[in-house]
C-alpha cells in the first residue's frame, strides 16, 4: 500500500466515525511562542485540550512535524528523522478508551488487513496512578492476555509537565519479524528491532497537584500518534523507513548521483542523512525560514550543513542537495502546496547554503591544523565543537585528525559546548513563558474576538472586556500599567513587521489611560499594553496617534513598491523574509542568491521612485484567497492566510489586473495614494547572510524630516568650512585629500620613530654568535609590530628580532628571524613566548606573530630563553 493511500485512508476512516478532518498546520506553531517546531499532531489542539478552546468535540489530522533533538541519530539507526508526518485522532471530552481501542484495532486490522498476531499491546501498569484497568479490558476483547505487556511510568504515563494534565497511555507494536536475537524472552520490551512501537494512545484523565495528587479533569481527552513513516515500514514490508516510498526516490536518486553503491556502512549513513535532512529543510524553507545562526534558522543550518558534509564524505564538491528538490516535489506532489509553489525558492537556498558551507568546510580543515599546530597536548572542547557547529566536523573527525598528531580531544569540553548550543536552539520563546502561554490561551479562546476598525476610523468606542497587571494575572481594574481587551479597537496589532499602534483611552471624555503598544499573541485577540485607570466594563473612547499611524503607513508602502521593484529588477525569485516597519523607517530583508550590482539596485530605486511620484491609486479590498493566484498576487512564504484576505493593490485596478504595479496579501496599513510616500531614501543595503539581503530606508514624513536634518547639518558644516552649501562636498573632498596624505606622513615618521628607540631595546648574542634583539615598542599599535621588526632587520645580517607592545593587560608581539639559525626558527620562538603568555602563536619559518597575557616582563622571559636559543 503506497504512502498517499495510507494517508488519505487513514483520513477517511476517522471521518467516518465522525471525526472531521483538519488540515495540518504550520511546522512554525504560532499558537505556542514556548516551541520551536510543531512537533506532534496535538500541538495545535491545545487550547481544546485545556477545556479553553469548546469550538471542537474532536478531530482527525496527518500534521508535518520537525524534531531535531536526536538529529546526531539519524542515519544511523532504523528510524530516527527530523521532519516526519504523525496521523492522529483526538477528543476534546468526547470519546474515550474504549472508543479509541475499538477504532484503532479496527482500522489497522480490517482498513490495513494488518494480521492480528502481528501487534501486540501495552498499558499502563500502575504506580504513581492506579493500574489502567479500562484499558486492558478493552484490549481483552482484541489481543490474547499474553500479548499485553504492562509496563511503568518511563513508557505509559504522559506529562506535560511536573503539574497539569497527564495520564496512562496505550501502545501498539507490530512485529517486524525475527531479527537474529538471542534473548529467548524476546518481546515489546527488547530493543533487538523486532517490535516497533507504530501507534501511541494517550488517555488524558487526571490533573496533577503540586503536592502530587492526581484529581480527575472535568473532560477526559485523547489524543493519538501515528508516525505515518513507522506505519509504511509495515504496510510496504520494509526493512526500516528509508525502504519505504516516502524515502527511496530521493536515496535512490542520491545512490545514482553520487556514483555510490549504498552497500557500507558509511554509504547507507550518508544516503540516509541525505534523504531525511533535504526533506525536513525543503519544508522548513517552504515556511519561510531561512539558513541563520539562531533559533529555527540555527537548525536550518544545521540539517543543510550535515547533509552536505556527508555528501562531500562521498565524493560531491559542488552543491548538490538544491537538485533533490524535483524528487521531494514528486513523494509530496499535491499534498503539501507549499513544496509545489516554492520548489525555485527552496533550491535557491539550498544551493546558497550549501556552495557557503562546502568553501568553509575547506576553511575548517585550515583551521584545524592550525589548532593542533598550537594547542599542545589537548585540544579544547569548546575548540572542537565550534569546528563541528561552524565547518561541519563531527567529532569522530576531528578525533581521528587530532590522533594523527598525537593530540587528544577533551570531550567532556565538548559536551558542555554542545549542551550550550542545544539550550540556544530551545531556548526560542518570546516574551511569554509557559505560564503566560496559558493565560494568553485563556485570553484567545475565552473573549470574542477582537472587531478591529482601525483600516476605517482612528476613533472608536468600545468596552473594556478583561485587564490583566503587569505581572499577566487577572484583575478587575487597574490602576498602572497591564493590558486591556476590549470588544474592538481602532489600533493596529503589530503584525506583518509592522509595529503596534499607540494612543489613549478616554473615559466620561477625560483621558483615563494611554497605549503603549498592541499585540494580538496568538491572532484573534487583542492585547493593548496600557498604563493608567481601568476597569473591566467600562465605556471607552479609544484614539490612535493619528501622526504616528500616517508615517508608519507611508513606510509600510513603500517596502511594498520597493518589492516590487526588486522583482522588475531581479526576477519572481525575490522574496520577502522579513519586515520592520515603524514611524521611523522601514526595514526590508528580501532573498537574492547573488551579490547585486550598484547599477541595478540604482534601477530598482528608480522604479521604486517613479511609483512613488506617479501617484498610483492604493486599494485595499478582501477578496477569496483564491483570488491570490488568478490575480497574480505576492504572498509571504509560510504565511497562513485567512479566507477572505485583504489584497493591497497599487496601480490599476481589481477588474484589470495586468495594469497593475504592485499586488500583495497584506494585513497591514496603507496610503491611499502612493504620492502620500513622497520619495523612497534607501539609507543602507547590504547582505545579513547567505541569500538574504537587508534595506534599510526611510519614506513619506519620515523622509522629509531625514532630509530635513541632513540639509541643517549640511548649512552647519558650510558655515565651519565658510564656504556656500552648494560647494560643501567639493571642499570636504578637497580636505580629505589632505588629511590622508598627512595620515600618510604621520604614519611614516611613527615607524621611524618606534623603530628608533633606542631605550627600549635589548640586544644579546646567543651562544652561536647570533644576535637577539628585543625591542618594546612603548604605544605602538599591534599592527605596527611587523613595520618596526622589518626595520630593525635592516641593521643585520643575522640576528633574531622579537618587538612586542603591552595594552590594557595583553601583549602582542611579532618574532622576525635574519638569516638562518641552527635548530630554531620564529615560529618556533614564537609558541615558546605565546605558552608562557597563555596565549597563542603562529606563522612561518621567518616571520611569526602572537598574543596573549602580559604577566610579566618580557626581558625575564627572554632570559630564560636564552640558554636554549
Amino acid at each position: 500500500m503506497k504512502s498517499t493511500e495510507i494517508r488519505s485512508g487513514f483520513l477517511q476512516f476517522f471521518n467516518s466515525k465522525g471525526l472531521p478532518v483538519k488540515p495540518s498546520s504550520s511546522l512554525i506553531p504560532h499558537s505556542d511562542p514556548t516551541l520551536l517546531f510543531t512537533s506532534a499532531g496535538m500541538v495545535q489542539f491545545k487550547a481544546n485540550f485545556l477545556g479553553i478552546d469548546k469550538s471542537l468535540k474532536n478531530a482527525a489530522t496527518c500534521q508535518k512535524c520537525v524534531r531535531t533533538t536526536d538529529i546526531d541519530s539519524v542515519g544511523f539507526t532504523e528510524r530516527h528523522l527530523t521532519f516526519f508526518e504523525m496521523l492522529g485522532n483526538f477528543s476534546f471530552g468526547d470519546y474515550f478508551k474504549n472508543e479509541a481501542i475499538a477504532w484503532a484495532w479496527e482500522y489497522l486490522t480490517k482498513v490495513l488487513q494488518i494480521p492480528a498476531e502481528k501487534l501486540s499491546v501495552s498499558i499502563y501498569k500502575g504506580g504513581i496512578a492506579p493500574r489502567d484497568e479500562e484499558a486492558y479490558n478493552a484490549w481483552l476483547k482484541y489481543v490474547p492476555a499474553e500479548r499485553i505487556f504492562e509496563l511503568g511510568e518511563a513508557d505509559n504515563f504522559w506529562t506535560m509537565g511536573p503539574t497539569g494534565p497527564c495520564g496512562p497511555c496505550s501502545e501498539i507494536y507490530y512485529d517486524f519479524g525475527d531479527k537474529g536475537c538471542t534473548n529467548p524472552h524476546c518481546d515489546i520490551t527488547c530493543n533487538c528491532g523486532r517490535y516497533v512501537e507504530i501507534w501511541n494512545l494517550v488517555f488524558t484523565q487526571f490533573d496533577r497537584q503540586e503536592d502530587g495528587t492526581l484529581n480527575a479533569l472535568p473532560h477526559k481527552n485523547i489524543d493519538t500518534g501515528m508516525g505515518l513513516e513507522r506505519l509504511c515500514m509495515a504496510m510496504q514490508n520494509a526493512r526500516n523507513v528509508f525502504e519505504t516510498d516516502l524515502f527511496t526516490p530521493l536515496t535512490r536518486q542520491a545512490q545514482k548521483d553520487l556514483g555510490i553503491e549504498g552497500k557500507t556502512k558509511e554509504e547507507i549513513s550518508a544516503l540516509r542523512i541525505i534523504a531525511d535532512h533535504v526533506r525536513s529543510s525543503s519544508f522548513l524553507i517552504a515556511e519561510g525560514i531561512l539558513p541563520s545562526n539562531e533559533g529555527r534558522g540555527y537548525i536550518l543550518r544545521r540539517l543543510i550543513r550535515r547533509a552536505a558534509r556527508y555528501g562531500k564524505l562521498m565524493g560531491n564538491d559542488k552543491p548538490y542537495l538544491y537538485t533533490l528538490v524535483p524528487v521531494v516535489q514528486g513523494i509530496f506532489g499535491g499534498l503539501y502546496p507549499e513544496i509545489d509553489k516554492n520548489a525555485q525558492h527552496i533550491q535557491d537556498v539550498l544551493k546558497q547554503e550549501e556552495s557557503t558551507f562546502l568553501k568553509t568546510l575547506v576553511t575548517g580543515e585550515e583551521k584545524l591544523a592550525q589548532l593542533l599546530a598550537t594547542c599542545g597536548k589537548t585540544l579544547p572542547g569548546a575548540e572542537a565543537f565550534h569546528l563541528h557547529e561552524t565547518y561541519g566536523f563531527p567529532l569522530e573527525l576531528t578525533k581521528e585528525i587530532a590522533a594523527a598528531k598525537n593530540v587528544a580531544v577533551d570531550e567532556e569540553g565538548y559536551e558542555k559546548a554542545k549542551e550550550s548550543a542545544q539550550e540556544k536552539s530551545r531556548s526560542y520563546a518570546d516574551e511569554f513563558s509557559k505560564e503566560k502561554a496559558v493565560i494568553m490561551q485563556k485570553v484567545e479562546n475565552g473573549y470574542p474576538a477582537t472587531l478591529f476598525v482601525g483600516y476605517e476610523q482612528l476613533t472608536a468606542q468600545a468596552k473594556v472586556l478583561a485587564l490583566l497587571n503587569d505581572k499577566f494575572e487577572f484583575v478587575d481594574s487597574l490602576n498602572g500599567q497591564g493590558y486591556a481587551v476590549f470588544n474592538q479597537t481602532p489600533f493596529y496589532a503589530e503584525s506583518g513587521g509592522q509595529v503596534g499602534d499607540k494612543g489613549v483611552v478616554c473615559r466620561n471624555g477625560q483621558e483615563t489611560a494611554h497605549i503603549t503598544d498592541t499585540q494580538k499573541p496568538l491572532g484573534k485577540v487583542y492585547l493593548h499594553k496600557v498604563n493608567g485607570a481601568l476597569q473591566t466594563g467600562d465605556e471607552v473612547t479609544l484614539s490612535v496617534d493619528v501622526a504616528r499611524r500616517k508615517r508608519c503607513m507611508a513606510n509600510h508602502s513603500a517596502i511594498h513598491l520597493v518589492n516590487a521593484a526588486l522583482r522588475q529588477v531581479f526576477g519572481n525569485s525575490v522574496h520577502q523574509s522579513g519586515s520592520f516597519v515603524s514611524e521611523e523607517r522601514f526595514r526590508f530583508d528580501y532573498t537574492l542568491s547573488r551579490t547585486p550590482s550598484a547599477e541595478e539596485l540604482k534601477k530598482a530605486w528608480k522604479i521604486a521612485n517613479e511609483a512613488a511620484e506617479a501617484a498610483l491609486p492604493v486599494y485595499c479590498q478582501e477578496r477569496p484567497l483564491a483570488d491570490a493566484d488568478r490575480l497574480g498576487a505576492v504572498t509571504l512564504l509560510g504565511e497562513t492566510y485567512a479566507d477572505p484576505a485583504r489584497f493591497v493593490l497599487m496601480g490599476g485596478s481589481f477588474e484589470n489586473p495586468q495594469e497593475k504595479y504592485s499586488l500583495e496579501l497584506c494585513g497591514g496599513t496603507h496610503v491611499k495614494n502612493t504620492a502620500e510616500v513622497m520619495s523612497i531614501l534607501v539609507l543602507k543595503e547590504g547582505s545579513v547572510s547567505a541569500g538574504v539581503r537587508r534595506i534599510e530606508g526611510v519614506a513619506g514624513y519620515a523622509a522629509l524630516d531625514y532630509l530635513k536634518n541632513v540639509h541643517a547639518q549640511a548649512e552647519e558644516l558650510a558655515a565651519r568650512l565658510v564656504v556656500p552649501a552648494k560647494d560643501v562636498f567639493q571642499r570636504v573632498n578637497t580636505i580629505m585629500d589632505e588629511l590622508k596624505e598627512v595620515k600618510k606622513r604621520f604614519t611614516q615618521f611613527r615607524e621611524k620613530t618606534l623603530a628608533a628607540g633606542g631605550v627600549n631595546e635589548t640586544t644579546f648574542t646567543m651562544q652561536n654568535g647570533t644576535t637577539l634583539v628585543l625591542r618594546n615598542a612603548e604605544g605602538a599599535e599591534p599592527k605596527e609590530l611587523r613595520n618596526i621588526a622589518d626595520t630593525i632587520a635592516q641593521k643585520h645580517q643575522q640576528a633574531l628580532i622579537i618587538v612586542t607592545c603591552d595594552k590594557e593587560g595583553k601583549r602582542s608581539f611579532v618574532v622576525k628571524m635574519v638569516g638562518k639559525l641552527p635548530n630554531t626558527d620564529a615560529v618556533s620562538v614564537a609558541k615558546m613566548i605565546a605558552a608562557d603568555l597563555n596565549g597563542r602563536a603562529g606563522g612561518r619559518a621567518d616571520f611569526a606573530q602572537g598574543g596573549g597575557e602580559a604577566k610579566r616582563p618580557m626581558l625575564d622571559l627572554i632570559g630564560s630563553m636564552k640558554e636554549s636559543l
